[in-house]
Formats: C-alpha cells, structure tokens, sequence
C-alpha cells in the first residue's frame, strides 16, 4: 500500500505539473498568435503621432489624444477605463505661426523652433544678434551688459562642436554590451547599456531629479525682459539640422515665462557665433504667435483595467506603463509614443485572447513625465503616500509590479531590474520561451529619469525595459524629427508581445513579485 500510495501521489504530481505547464504553454501560444500575427500596434503609434501628436501637457490637443486612448480600450472591452487629474495650474501652450531668418549680412533661414510656454513676439521684431556665453553667472551678465539689450537678440551658450558623422547615427546593443551590463554587482553609475552616459550617472534619486531636473531660468528671463531684449536663440549639439527645444519648464500658471525663445539647429547656431566672432552683426528677423491657457481638465493620466479573476487576488495589481505627453516640435513617435502604443497593445493583446488573469492589469498612460514626472508623482501621492513623508497607504501592498517603456521605439533586450536581486530567477524563466528573441537579458543595472523611478521611491518592484538604442539619442529625442519614420515595426511587435507574455505570468503567481528591503 505504501508503494502504491507513493506512485499515486507522483502520478498526480506529475498529471499536476504538467497540466500547470499546459496551461502556460497554451496561454503564451495565445498570446503569441494574436500578439505576432493580429498585430495592431502599428497602426495605434500612426494614430498616436499622426492624428494625436504633438500631446505637450496641458494642452487641447493632449486631452483629445487622451480621450481617443480611453476610447480605444473601451472598444477592446476592457473593465475600466477612466482619467484621474494630475494637476491643476499646468498651463497648455500652442504655436500658431512663427518664422525667424537673418537679413543682414546676408538672407539666411534659420532652422528654428520655438521653446515651450515661451510668450508671443506681438508683432514682427527686428534687431541686431549678441552673444552671452553663458548665464550661469548672472551677476556677471548684469555687470556686463546692463543697459546694453534693448532691442537686442541674444544668442546664448557655446558653439557646438564640429561633428563630422563618423559613428553611426543609429546602433543596437551589442553582445558584449549586454554581457558586460549582466555581469553587473552593483545598480552603480558608468551604465554599459547607457543612451547618455552623462545623465545617466546620475543614479536613481527621487530627491535628486526634483532638485536638478527641473532647472528654473526665471531671473534671467526676467532681466532680459527689463531690459528690453527682443528675444532668445539657443541650440543643443545635435547633428545634421537637428533642433531640440528640450528645457524649458515653465509651465505653472505662476512661474514666469521667457521672451520669444527659439532653439536652432547646431549649424545655424555655428554661423550666426561665427559672424559675430568677425565683429559683424547679423540682423534677426522673426516673429511668434503662441497661446497660453489654463484648462485644468486638460491634465489627466489615463487608466485602464482588466479585472482579475481571482476572488483572493484580484485585488492586486500588476501595472504597466508609458508616459503619453510628448514635446511638441514633432509627432512625439518615440518619446514615448511608442512606448504608450506598446503598452496599449499589451492591453489589448491579453484581452482579445481570451485570457483571465488572476490579478488585475492596470495600464497608466501618464501626463506631465516631461516636467519631471508629474502625472505618475501625482497619482503615487494620492495612492501610495506623500513624498518625503514615511507613512505608506496599503494600495503599496497591493502592487505586484510596475513594468514601463520610454526608450524609444527599438526592440526590447531585456530588463534593468533596478538593484532587486530576488526577481532575476523569476525573469529568466517567463522570458525563456521568447530566448530565440533575444529580449532575456537581465541586469541588476538601472536606467533613471522615467515614471518607474517613482514606483521605485515607493519601494514597489519598479522595472524599465532594456531597449536598443537606435536613433533614439541622436535624432529623435526631444527633437523635430520624432517622427514615425523612426519606429520599426517588427521591434514594437516584439515587444508588445513579449510584455503581454511577461505581464500575464506575473499576474498568475502564487505570490506578489519581491521587493527590496
């Protein structure tokens, strides 16, 4: 009887274990089908850069892209779908019309686009360009040119250096570049699989990133105002005819807002420095019809739900996320258009195969990530707890995990697990079956300055997903070519497909993802 007893139990065991195993396997061929084969991610990012894009916070044209995204899972048949306001004094801004050339010495067109939530020029103006290195100092610029800007244009900032488009503009990580990111101990700075090595050494600090990232030039607006300065041209390094009007944050209803500024591309910014170096004074030309308002109900993250199953988990949460604003100089295609149709997708790939997940599966498209994560802190401090202060509400408790996408639009290589040790084994074995994609890299690395940061503050499993590159950082970031050219089909099918399998697995454990202590 013992030995019949001891064979029955294995038999069951075994029937047991391999029906578990049949499940899976059936759930993630699902997946697969309608992930790989049904594909609809393409045509959510050509909606959401196309129709939706440019989304800058606060503005008409953010909140109509928001509700076409709530819309469109609502017709997937999702549970919820539903905003939650983020901010109330985040002001919309809009470009009707601008233009800005050199007259003098020559005719030239400048290569331009406005800063955000800069004001209006009321009118043509025209008059000579200067040169302010830098406004670091402010008291040295008052000192020097006091009584000197009426009228004046100001350039501002160092010539870029010449770049002769040696390396390659656009690149995927390389073996060695993943092996060594695995090979990490410690969630330290020098990042092998940094985008910009410069920023990201600077590592995960909450407190850090409010402080710095939001940089203020209010004093100095504020004298070149007094001074009667016409306006602003500034630029960033990017090559060839790139233009980046990335930094400026002035978007509160109380902060000040900066005369015409425009950012111009590299090449325009090298001539104009250049005249001024031969002692010729080149005269500007331009104009800037924009529009500030404040439309509160403009400021909304979206949510949407698919309810667990299970009457004892379904209380819990695996969340996925991207952030839905964008700048506003292009389409917003892979900053982080295409991060929000991932995710999009992600939602509508596990419903439309039929599945029950235990847990519940939130998606959070959030607003403001742009401004230094204000649509995810305003949702965390709501639900989770004030920042800075120690008490924690019980939501925390019932998050499993946070999964979000915002590196551009290139093929998923694995995951920064973001120092938690205890979710490797648990992620090498969900991203097996997809092993032949190369998307199972796993490092205990971070990657900072996106909304998993705060899940992270919050002590909650906080996860960025490991992204190639491609022209991400020297093209389209924050620039005017953030445009669906540069959005790769087969990678967002991967990785829509590839996360719907992850989400879906942990939703499905027996136990909550572990945290950090």
């Amino acid at each position: 009887m013992k030995i019949f007893s001891k064979i029955t139990i294995a038999v069951f065991l075994f029937i047991g274990f391999s029906a578990i195993s049949q499940t899976k396997s059936q759930a993630l061929a699902k997946i697969n089908t309608e992930g790989f084969q049904k594909s609809q991610v393409m045509s959510l990012i050509s909606d959401l850069s196309d129709v939706y894009g440019p989304r800058l916070a606060g503005t008409n044209q953010y909140y109509t892209a928001a509700e076409w995204a709530k819309k469109t899972m609502e017709k997937w048949g999702v549970d919820k779908a539903y905003f939650e306001n983020y901010c109330d004094d985040c002001m919309g801004w809009e470009v009707k019309s601008f233009n800005l050339e050199m007259t003098e010495p020559a005719y030239m067109k400048i290569q331009a686009y406005p800063y955000a939530w800069t004001e209006s020029s009321n009118g043509v103006q025209i008059g000579d360009l200067i040169w302010i290195e830098s406004h670091a100092d402010l008291e040295k610029v008052r000192k020097q040119w006091s009584g000197k800007l009426q009228g004046k244009t100001i350039l501002i900032g160092a010539a870029p250096e010449q770049n002769m488009l040696f390396e390659p503009l656009s690149t995927r990580f390389t073996k060695d570049q993943l092996e060594e990111a695995e090979k990490s101990i410690v969630p330290a700075p020098n990042n092998p699989l940094s985008h910009n090595a410069g920023d990201m050494d600077l590592i995960g600090n909450l407190d850090f990133i409010f402080d710095n990232m939001v940089r203020k030039d209010d004093a100095f607006f504020a004298f070149l105002k007094a001074e009667g300065a016409l306006g602003i041209l500034g630029t960033t390094p990017f090559f060839p005819g790139v233009i980046h009007p990335s930094g400026t944050y002035n978007f509160r209803e109380s902060d000040a807002k900066p005369i015409p500024y425009f950012a111009i591309s590299p090449e325009s910014f090298g001539k104009l420095k250049r005249l001024i170096g031969k002692d010729i004074s080149p005269k500007i030309k331009f104009h800037l019809d924009s529009e500030l308002y404040l439309k509160p109900q403009n400021n909304v993250n979206i949510f949407a739900e698919i309810t667990g199953s299970d009457p004892k988990l379904k209380d819990e949460v695996v969340m996925i996320g991207a952030h839905f604003d964008s700048w506003h100089s292009a389409s917003g295609a892979t900053d982080n258009g295409a991060g929000s149709a991932v995710m999009m997708e992600v939602m509508r790939i596990i419903k439309a195969s039929g599945l029950k997940p235990k847990r519940t599966i939130r998606i959070a498209l959030w607003g403001g990530e742009e401004q230094a994560f204000v649509g995810s802190m305003a949702y965390a401090e709501k639900h989770f707890g004030k920042v800075k202060e120690t008490t924690r509400k019980k939501e925390v408790e019932k998050i499993s995990a946070y999964l979000n996408m915002d590196n551009g639009a290139g093929q998923m290589r694995g995951i920064y697990m973001q120092g938690n040790e205890a979710v490797k084994p648990i992620f090498k074995e969900m991203l097996e079956p997809y092993a032949h994609l190369d998307v199972n890299n796993l490092t205990i690395q971070n990657t900072d300055f996106t909304d998993h940061d705060v899940f992270d503050y919050y002590k909650i499993p906080g996860f960025q997903i490991i992204q190639d590159a491609l022209n991400y950082s020297t093209v389209t970031h924050h620039t005017n070519l953030d445009a669906l050219e540069y959005v790769p089909e087969r990678d967002m099918i991967i990785n829509a497909t590839v996360i719907a399998a992850l989400v879906y697995q942990i939703a499905q454990e027996d136990s909550r993802l572990p945290r950090e202590d």
